[in-house]
C-alpha cells in the first residue's frame, strides 16, 4: 500500500496525537497507582481505623465515682441508683405509634414526643426521662411489650450522708457545661458527663472519676445504629480517705446553728499533723439537692448559704490578734510580761479617744493579765511601741495575707494593710490610730476562720506552721494499692523564745481560767484560748474564739467565729466548748463516758469613738 503526502500527514498526526493519549494515560495510570500505593500500603492502617471509626458508635455507661470515708472509715459520700429510660430506634422498623407516645407520656407526666423525634430522626440512643420513680419504673415494665424501643436502666446517682454539714467540705457533682469542654476534652471529658464542682469532689476529681463502660454500637453509612455487639463494664472511681471527723463536723454545724444568728464558721486542726478534723460553714446547703427545684432556695437566700464562710469570708481577727501583737512585744521590744500599763478605760490619742473593753478600766495591769481579760488599752500601747512595720512584719510572719494551701479550691488569702496600700488605695498616710486598732485586731485587717485556726496551731507548736489538709489518702478501689498518701507539710517556723512561748501559752490559759473565755473550762482538760470581739461597719460585731487543747500537750487547735454574734466570750465559746467535749469524749457532767458505738452501716448501690468589746 502507497501513501501520498497528504495521506501520511494525516498518519503522521494520528500517530503524535495517539502517542501524546498513550502518555497521558501512562502518566494518569502512574499517578493513581502511586495514589492508591499511598492510600492502600503508606496510609492504610489509619484509614483502616479511620474506617472503622466510622463503621463503630459507642454509647457510654456512666461509672460510678469514688466512694468517700471519714477519719473513722464512715461512708460522707456513696453512690445510689438513678433510673433512666432509653430509646434505641435501631431496634425498630417503625416510628412509635401515637398511642405508644400517648402512653410514656401519661406514665411519665411529661412530653417525651420531642426525645422520640430526635432519636428516629438521626438513628441515636436517646435519654426520654430520667430520676424515675419505682412506680413509673414498674409502669414502663408492665407494659414493655407495648413500648417498643423503650428501655429501662439504673445510672449511678451521688449521694451525700450529713450532706449540709459537710458541704463545704465535699461539695457536690455537675454536668459539664459546653463552654468547659474545649479545655476539658483533652482530659477525657465529653458531653454528658460529670464533674466535681467545690471541695474534694473538684480537688480529687481526677481520682474519683471512674473508666465509663457501654455498648459498642456498629452504624450504617447515614450513622443510624444497626446492632450491638460488644459490652463494657464500668468501673468505679477510686476511694479517698478524709482527714474530717464526721461526728465533730455535725457536732460543730448543731452547735452553729443554736447562736444568736446561726451564721459563722468552726474549723479544727490536729496541731501534730496539719489534718482538718472539721471545717464547717453555717447557714449550709443539701448537696443531695443541688440542681433540684428546692436549689432556687438556696440562691435567693440572704443568709447566703452556698457562701463557704469557713475559708472564703474575710472577717477583722479582732482581739484574738493580740496573739501576734503579744509574741512580737516580747520578741522585737525584749518586753518583760511583768510590765505594767494603767487602764482607765480608754486611750488618748491626739483628738481620738479608744475605748478599752472595760469602761471602768482594768487598773494597772501587766501583761499577762492584759491578754486574760482582754485589755485594749495595754494593747494600744504596744502597738505605738511597736510600729506598723513590726505589726505588719509579724503578722505575715504568721503568713496572714496569704492562702494556707488547703486542699480545697476557692480560699480566699485574707489581707494585710500597710501604709503603702493606704496611700495608693486610699490617698492618705497612715497615722498611728491606724496603727492602734491593728494592734487589736481592727481596721483594713482581714483574716479567714481557716488562718485564724492555723495561726493557733502554729502557736500550739511553738512556731511550727502545718499546711492545713483534707484528704490523707487514696486507695485504689479495685486492688487497694495506695495512689496517693498526704505526707505532712510546714512551713517556714516562726523564730521566737522559748520564754515567749511559756508566758503566751500561760496567758491563754489563764484567759480561759479566769478571763474572757471561761466559758470553755472544762474538767480534767485544760484549753489556752483567746475570744475576740470584731467591729463590723455593716452591721452587728463578729464573736470569735481561738483555742488549743490540752494546753501542756495541744493535739487540736480551732477556729470559731459567730458572724453578727456580738461578744466572742459569750456567743462563740459555747460552740467550741462543745467542739471539745466531743473530740475528747466528755459528757456534760464532765467525766468520760463509756465508749459509744460510732460507727453507721450504709448501702452503697454501684460500687471618732472606738468602742471593741471582747
Amino acid at each position: 500500500m502507497s501513501w501520498n503526502n497528504d495521506d501520511k500527514s494525516t498518519y503522521n498526526s494520528f500517530i503524535d496525537k495517539y502517542k501524546n493519549i498513550l502518555v497521558m494515560f501512562f502518566i494518569l495510570f502512574s499517578f493513581l497507582s502511586l495514589k492508591l500505593f499511598y492510600l492502600q500500603v503508606i496510609r492504610g492502617s489509619f484509614y483502616r481505623n479511620v474506617s472503622e471509626h466510622q463503621r463503630l458508635n459507642t454509647t457510654h455507661e456512666r461509672a460510678s465515682r469514688g466512694i468517700v470515708y471519714d477519719s473513722k472509715g464512715k461512708i460522707i459520700i456513696g453512690n445510689d441508683s438513678n433510673y433512666v429510660a432509653l430509646f434505641y430506634p435501631f431496634e425498630q422498623q417503625y416510628m412509635p405509634s401515637e398511642d405508644t407516645i400517648e402512653q410514656l407520656n401519661r406514665i411519665l407526666k411529661r412530653d417525651i414526643k420531642p426525645f422520640i423525634d430526635k432519636g428516629w430522626r438521626y438513628g441515636r440512643v436517646v435519654k426520654i426521662a430520667d430520676n424515675l420513680t419505682l412506680e413509673e419504673v414498674f409502669k414502663i415494665q408492665e407494659k414493655k411489650l407495648f413500648l417498643p424501643g423503650i428501655t429501662v436502666v439504673k445510672e449511678p446517682k451521688r449521694i451525700y450522708f450529713n450532706s449540709v454539714e459537710n458541704a463545704p467540705v465535699t461539695g457536690y457533682v455537675g454536668e459539664v457545661r459546653a463552654d468547659e469542654l474545649e479545655t476539658l476534652e483533652t482530659d477525657g471529658y465529653k458531653a454528658g458527663d460529670f464533674i466535681g464542682r467545690g471541695g474534694i469532689e473538684q480537688s480529687y476529681d481526677r481520682y474519683l472519676r471512674g473508666i465509663d463502660g457501654g455498648l459498642d454500637l456498629e452504624v450504617n453509612a447515614k450513622g443510624q445504629h444497626q446492632k450491638a455487639f460488644s459490652y463494657r463494664a464500668p468501673k468505679i472511681g477510686n476511694s479517698v480517705y478524709l482527714t474530717i471527723d464526721d461526728d465533730i463536723q455535725k457536732v460543730a454545724y448543731e452547735a452553729l446553728t443554736k447562736t444568736t444568728t446561726g451564721k459563722g464558721a468552726a474549723v479544727v486542726i490536729d496541731v501534730r499533723t496539719g489534718a482538718v478534723k472539721a471545717l464547717v460553714s453555717c447557714p449550709s446547703y443539701d448537696t443531695n439537692k443541688v440542681f433540684t427545684g428546692e436549689y432556687r432556695k438556696y440562691l435567693k437566700d440572704k443568709k447566703l448559704p452556698l457562701f463557704n464562710r469557713a475559708i472564703q469570708a474575710l472577717y477583722p481577727p479582732g482581739s484574738t490578734f493580740k496573739i501576734i501583737t503579744f509574741i512580737a512585744a516580747m520578741e522585737y521590744l525584749h518586753l518583760n510580761p511583768e510590765h505594767t500599763e494603767e487602764c482607765n478605760g480608754k486611750f488618748e490619742l491626739g483628738d481620738r479617744v479608744y475605748a478599752c473593753s472595760s469602761k471602768a478600766g482594768h487598773g494597772r495591769i501587766n501583761l499577762i493579765r492584759a491578754m486574760t481579760v482582754s485589755c485594749n488599752v495595754y494593747f494600744y500601747q504596744l502597738g505605738l511601741d511597736l510600729g506598723i512595720r513590726a505589726l505588719v512584719k509579724w503578722a505575715k510572719t504568721f503568713y496572714l495575707g496569704e492562702a494556707t494551701g488547703i486542699d480545697i479550691p476557692s480560699e480566699k488569702k485574707g489581707f494585710v494593710p500597710t501604709p503603702e496600700w493606704k496611700k495608693a488605695r486610699m490617698k492618705m498616710i497612715w497615722l498611728k490610730g491606724d496603727t492602734v486598732i491593728f494592734a487589736i485586731g481592727q481596721g483594713a485587717l482581714w483574716v479567714t476562720p481557716l488562718q485564724m485556726a492555723a495561726t493557733m496551731t502554729a502557736v500550739a507548736n511553738k512556731g511550727i506552721y502545718f499546711k492545713p489538709y483534707i484528704v490523707e489518702k487514696v486507695i485504689d478501689a479495685e486492688n487497694n494499692n495506695i495512689l496517693y498518701k498526704h505526707s505532712p507539710e510546714t512551713k517556714a517556723k516562726i523564730i521566737a523564745r522559748d520564754d515567749v512561748w511559756k508566758q503566751l501559752n500561760k496567758a491563754l490559759t489563764n484567759v480561759v481560767e479566769k478571763g474572757t473565755a471561761v466559758r470553755t473550762k472544762l474538767k480534767n482538760i485544760k484549753i489556752a484560748a483567746k475570744t475576740g470581739t470584731a467591729q463590723n461597719p455593716h452591721g452587728e460585731d463578729h464573736a470569735w474564739v481561738v483555742a488549743y487543747a490540752p494546753a501542756d500537750n495541744p493535739e487540736i487547735a480551732l477556729a470559731v467565729i459567730v458572724e453578727n454574734g456580738g461578744s466572742g466570750g459569750v456567743i462563740s465559746v459555747p460552740v467550741a466548748r462543745e467542739i471539745f467535749k466531743q473530740y475528747f469524749n466528755i459528757s456534760d457532767s464532765g467525766e468520760e463516758p463509756a465508749k459509744k458505738m460510732t460507727n453507721r452501716t450504709r448501702q452503697i448501690t454501684g460500687k471618732g469613738n472606738t468602742n471593741v468589746q471582747n
